[in-house]
């Protein structure tokens, strides 16, 4: 699969492909390219890019909106925790 097939497959974008490439090992990293040449489009075997969505699917993340929930002053805005 090349970089365009794996972001209109998985509807992002070759940049932000890059930055899943870059993360850190304990935060799931994209797997590197398993094909490379000079001049050519990077390519990765279909099976790779699989086990990595799925790896990717069972991380805990935080809910869009959670902090909406956050404790606010009396005028509205959002307050530090206590031990922050």
């Amino acid at each position: 699969m090349t970089t365009s097939k794996i972001c209109n497959e998985l509807g992002f974008s070759s940049r932000t492909l890059e930055r899943y490439r870059k993360r850190k090992p304990d935060n799931n990293p994209f797997p590197e390219p398993d094909i490379t040449a000079a001049g050519a489009p990077n390519k990765w075997y279909r099976h790779r890019v699989i086990a990595w969505q799925e790896a990717e699917t069972q991380i805990e993340r935080a809910k869009p909106f959670s902090s909406l929930h956050n404790p606010r002053s009396e005028r509205g805005r959002f307050t530090q925790q206590s031990g922050v």
